[in-house]
């Protein structure tokens, strides 16, 4: 899966879609003026477009006029997800790598530049415990995540460029947003096989990520463990980046696509 597109074809078109786009998990409830501003449109354009969606199912209309997303984007969801064939191939090794790390664990997809978090698993003598938030269905940087680098890593060198995104946000005092040293931090990821967050994304937080690879040989996903930064230390990083590897090579045996 790659979030990467060409230029719009239908320009018309293409301005309805980016209404959806609009909604996040940051912002799931948007408003008419909210949307024609984004969008660059006027408030009596968008609101036809809105009325379709809203009659089609992919919007809905709340009682205070907001807008939100409609349960026909997650039918498509579930569709997508049944293609992929993710959930049968690798969800029972995520449970098990969650309770042999005792943290978290999050598999994701390459996005364009930034990994989807696609699922999640926690190790079950800790639900509802760890202090740290869950980003399933969120998106995030390539250059700062731990699941990010070690796919972008192991992607051909002369893609890199095309996945770091020109303005690079300093999301916490440790976050690399210097290119030359991004791509010394891709390199070094390479050639040790797994990549470190080193609170760089989220604050007090570390977290070790590795490729995911087809049983064809072709990256397809990545998956990661986070864990509070005064207990993931340097060498539970590394005992949870050979737990990593292990899973990740079991999953290659099963994901065919």
């Amino acid at each position: 899966m790659d979030g990467t597109t060409g230029e719009a074809k239908v320009k018309s078109l293409a301005k309805a879609l980016k209404i959806l786009s609009c909604f996040t998990i940051q912002e799931p409830v948007l408003g008419v003026t909210e949307l024609a501003a984004r969008i660059g449109v006027s408030k009596s354009n968008i609101h036809n477009i809105l009325s379709t969606y809203t009659s089609m199912g992919y919007l809905e209309r709340l009682p205070d006029g907001r807008y939100r997303l409609g349960l026909k984007i997650l039918e498509y969801a579930f569709i997508i997800n049944q293609q992929l064939g993710y959930p049968n191939a690798i969800y029972d090794i995520l449970v098990d790598t969650a309770g042999k790390t005792g943290e978290i664990v999050y598999f994701g997809l390459p996005y364009g530049d930034k990994v989807l978090y696609l699922y999640v698993a926690h190790p079950a003598d800790r639900m509802g415990v760890l202090p740290y938030r869950d980003i399933l269905g969120e998106t995030a940087p390539f250059y700062c995540t731990g699941i990010g680098k070690a796919m972008l890593a192991h992607m051909p060198e002369e893609e890199w460029l095309s996945r770091i995104p020109e303005e690079r946000r300093q999301y916490q005092p440790n976050t690399i947003t210097d290119l030359d040293a991004i791509l010394e931090e891709l390199r070094r990821t390479r050639r040790r096989g797994y990549a470190i967050d080193n609170s760089e994304r989220d604050p007090n937080v570390r977290c070790v990520g590795v490729p995911v690879y087809n049983s064809g040989g072709s990256l397809v996903a990545g998956i990661s463990t986070s864990g509070p930064s005064v207990t993931m230390t340097d060498r539970k990083l590394l005992e949870c980046a050979g737990i990593l590897q292990n899973a990740a090579l079991k999953m290659r045996e099963r994901i065919y696509r």
